[in-house]
């Protein structure tokens, strides 16, 4: 989140008048809270862009109190992903070439002590590099949205 996002998102904040609400600048894999602090930890396609996501979800679980959520959209694959695609900058900066294959994205959440509760796909969602397109069609690259409770 950059300084400006943070901002509008505090100034929405106060004036919707949601005092339980906090926005805090940080690291996703190494948020600055508490053990057991958070009741509810959302994003929308940022765990595609971190490279270490076994991290970001011990982090997640960590801040979260029992009963917490994860409320998350994400880009992930149905097969893993090629060294080409993985390793390519433009197919990063189009949230393709960190998806995770969905079956270990699903498992690295659950060892990090969490349950998934729902998973959805998005179909709505598409690409609009001509190389982001290619490897979904090859790869099976899909936005999906899914919510995990810590127990």
């Amino acid at each position: 989140m950059t300084p400006a996002q943070l901002a509008k998102a505090e100034r929405l904040r106060v004036a919707a008048g949601l005092e339980h609400v906090r926005f805090i600048e940080g690291h996703i894999d190494n948020l600055p809270m508490p053990a057991g602090s958070c009741d509810l930890v959302i994003s929308n396609g940022v765990i595609n862009l971190a490279a270490d996501k076994t991290a970001v979800f011990s982090q997640v679980a960590r801040v979260l109190a029992p009963g917490g959520r994860l409320a998350l959209a994400d880009i992930v694959s149905e097969r893993p992903l090629a060294e080409s695609i993985s390793c390519d900058a433009e197919l990063w900066a189009a949230c393709v070439g960190g998806a995770a294959q969905i079956d270990d994205y699903l498992g690295t959440i659950e060892k990090a002590g969490l349950r998934v509760d729902t998973t959805r796909e998005n179909t709505a969602y598409a690409f609009l590099s001509g190389s982001a397109r290619g490897a979904t069609e090859n790869y099976g690259i899909k936005s999906i949205s899914l919510l995990a409770v810590k127990p």
